[in-house]
């Protein structure tokens, strides 16, 4: 018994000494902590955006989202969904959820990280406001005395109050009063539960949850918080069942479409290691890439023919920095159509080796396995070179080429093009842009910038660095490229979107003076367009401009229309004074001689022969490592294919490929030799000449005249000699026969 007493007593001196080294520790840790009142407010002084030149963005303030909602005009279940969803016990404890805390350590002790914090809202609102975000035992111990502060100051809905008005809801928002107008377009006394709970879901991750970002997860959170709701008793089964199927946001209110660069700005800038929304309130400065002018020309420009929204994108190429964004339907993510050949299907090709720019493609319906792709209009040309298959973007060649290609190595570049695939989209109807989400205009605009800066991808970037209120850097931007191309099937690639800006579907930037590449897309059924795209480069800058509409109405605008229409004007814009350089040439691209008579009858690309005339040639471009393996042997070396026959006494040699060669024929006989032909002939040529009883021999030997006049002759052919027979003399008594 002695033992068990002394063994309780020193476990007990233990913890009472533990329990007085954690109270020093919390004293001094917490010591000089107090409440500031000032800042449980909302604060008029908030991040500051300026463009390329330093210039504070006009009409684009902060400020103007800071407005606060009175917490008896909120109706009873906005209160209720962020209770559920953040702080169930919130109105029985004084601002500190003890079980909560010991469940939390427990698992962070298994964990052995801060995973869960358990944080009320008093906790929370003193964490937002007086805080950093950092995860320390010391950060959290002054959250707990300043939460307590918090409680003997203020009463329940006082906190409530200040808690909703100073959250944080993605875009800008601050407090729900702007978060209702952002979301919703509308004041926050006239939120129903399914809005009130998209909110209250939204804070957990802005960035994440936001219906205008992922829908898909933040219907599945939302939903949560109204399971939730009902299970503490706020909703009945019927307005439970109403608000799971309510619809969440689409789009932006008006107000907010003229702000497409600042709600740009302030996506990226949540998506940012250094993001916090609420350090971000106290006087920083947002650098970015806009061009004023250049964006002020975006949101002015509209046509006559206008029939639907649309997303206007100028980058740099160099810095990857946007320059300009206008948006009237917001970042939508669409299906891409034909803009994804080049992409998915053609670079990836030719990096691999399996294609090059005059690789014959056969243009004929077929189905793969199942899926049997159509042409605009069933227009199927046969075999053409794949830079006409992509210049005019025929969808057959693009489907065989991904057919033999294969889905994984085209998803691979895909993903080094920061395009990644959904499971649903990998099939072969990838080729033709069929997705199931598909890509916003940035993303696609920041993969058409890898070809024009040779193969080196890094994603379009609104934000240029941010600097705190003493001006010191907190962020600045690195745009480390990682190759996704080699440089050569790059350079390969901006010459095959050159010649459809020229003459394939983007032809309405072929007017424009310079070097200029460009691809269209459209996507929709057979109802109707729904997605129009047009991209164009320099080796300077990009140009993306996407058509459609937000509820995914039908147009009957295309890729080549309108939508290249506004890339050239802007590339008009842009270039008003100075054109841009050259495309670069690329020292592992080469210009090569081919063999047209095999491209044409045999569909091969073969090296045309030395001194091969011209009118049987033509040039394309290739990889250095990826040249024709073999070259022309019909002009190398000039072979004969000849048979000879005897018709009617007389002798006929029966001559190939004499559109190509001249020949030369010899004729022997007794010993004596005669030129029968030297020059072009016919296919059959026919010796009259000739006598009975008599033995006669031929050679022919193939020759051509080389564009400087040189006869290249090939190997003589002696054809097998010929008797002609004397013809016997009929029977006496023919006449009985």
């Amino acid at each position: 018994m002695k033992i068990i007493r002394k063994m309780t007593a020193l476990l007990l001196g233990l913890t009472a000494a533990a329990a007085c080294i954690g109270i020093a520790y919390y004293l001094i840790v917490t010591g000089g902590t107090r409440l500031q009142p000032e800042r449980l407010q909302t604060t008029e002084e908030t991040a500051r955006v300026v463009d390329a030149r330093g210039v504070q963005i006009s009409d684009i303030s902060l400020k103007n989202a800071n407005r606060s909602a009175r917490i008896e005009e909120l109706p009873d279940h906005v209160r209720q969904a962020f209770i559920a969803a953040e702080d169930k016990n919130f109105y029985r404890h004084r601002g500190l959820d003890c079980g909560g805390m010991a469940r939390a350590l427990w698992k962070n002790l298994r964990a052995r990280s801060f995973r869960q914090g358990a944080s009320t809202i008093s906790q929370q609102l003193v964490k937002n406001t007086h805080l950093s975000g950092e995860k320390t035992i010391r950060r959290k111990l002054k959250e707990i005395k300043l939460a307590r502060q918090l409680e003997r100051r203020y009463t329940k809905d006082e906190i409530l109050s200040m808690y909703l008005n100073t959250i944080y809801f993605g875009h800008a928002c601050y407090g729900i009063a702007s978060a209702a107008d952002f979301y919703f377009g509308k004041d926050a006394a006239a939120l129903d539960p399914a809005e009130s709970a998209t909110l209250a879901a939204v804070i957990r991750s802005p960035n994440r949850y936001s219906p205008l970002i992922d829908g898909e997860k933040c219907r599945a959170v939302r939903d949560g918080v109204l399971r939730r709701m009902r299970g503490l008793g706020f909703l009945t089964e019927q307005e439970y069942a109403a608000a799971l199927a309510r619809p969440l946001p689409q789009a932006r209110p008006e107000g907010r479409r003229a702000e497409s660069y600042l709600d740009a700005v302030f996506a990226e800038l949540e998506a940012l290691p250094v993001f916090s929304p609420y350090a971000m309130r106290g006087g920083y400065t947002i650098h970015t890439y806009m061009d004023a002018e250049l964006q002020h020309y975006a949101e002015q420009l509209r046509t006559d023919a206008d029939r639907s929204g649309k997303s206007l994108l100028v980058a740099e190429n160099q810095s990857r920095g946007v320059l300009a964004w206008f948006a009237t339907e917001g970042n939508v993510r669409r299906q891409p159509g034909s803009l994804l050949k080049p992409l998915a299907v053609y670079a990836p090709a030719i990096e691999e080796n399996l294609l090059s720019p005059a690789t014959p493609v056969l243009d004929k319906k077929e189905n793969f396995g199942g899926y049997s792709p159509s042409n605009y209009r069933e227009d199927y040309a046969g075999y053409i070179s794949a830079r006409r298959a992509l210049a005019e973007s025929r969808n057959v060649p693009a489907v065989r080429i991904l057919n033999e290609l294969g889905l994984e190595r085209a998803e691979g570049y895909l993903d080094r093009l920061g395009l990644p695939l959904r499971d649903g989209d990998k099939n072969l109807s990838l080729a033709l842009g069929g997705m199931t989400k598909g890509y916003t205009l940035p993303e696609l605009g920041g993969a058409y910038a890898a070809l024009a800066c040779g193969g080196k991808y890094a994603p379009l970037a609104f934000i240029r660095k941010i600097e705190d209120s003493q001006g010191r850097t907190i962020y600045e931007r690195k745009s480390a490229a990682a190759s996704a191309f080699s440089e050569d099937t790059a350079a390969l690639m901006n010459d095959m979107l050159r010649t459809a800006a020229r003459s394939g579907t983007a032809k309405k930037l072929a007017a424009l003076p310079y070097e200029i590449c460009g691809k269209t897309g459209t996507a929709g059924t057979e109802a109707g367009n729904t997605d129009a795209w047009a991209i164009a480069y320099t080796s300077e800058h990009l140009l993306g401009v996407w058509m459609g509409n937000a509820d995914n109405a039908r147009t009957d605008i295309s890729g080549g229309g309108l939508p290249c229409h506004y890339a050239a004007l802007l590339a008009k814009h842009i270039y008003a004074d100075a054109k841009p350089k050259a495309f670069p040439r690329c020292a592992d691209v080469v210009r090569c001689r081919l063999d047209s008579v095999s491209y044409e009858r045999d569909h091969v690309v073969r090296a045309a022969a030395p001194q091969q005339p011209q009118r049987y040639t033509f040039t394309e471009l290739f990889r250095a490592c990826n040249l024709p393996a073999s070259a022309s042997s019909l002009f190398t070396e000039p072979r004969a294919r000849a048979e000879i026959s005897v018709q009617n006494g007389r002798i006929c040699i029966d001559l190939c490929l004499t559109e190509y060669y001249e020949y030369r024929i010899k004729r022997r006989v007794n010993g004596e030799e005669r030129l029968l032909a030297d020059g072009f002939c016919e296919s059959r040529v026919i010796d009259k000449d000739v006598c009975a009883g008599q033995r006669y021999t031929y050679t022919v030997t193939p020759f051509y005249r080389s564009d400087d006049g040189k006869l290249i002759y090939g190997t003589e052919l002696t054809l097998p000699s010929v008797y002609i027979r004397k013809p016997s003399p009929p029977p006496s008594d023919w006449w009985r026969q």
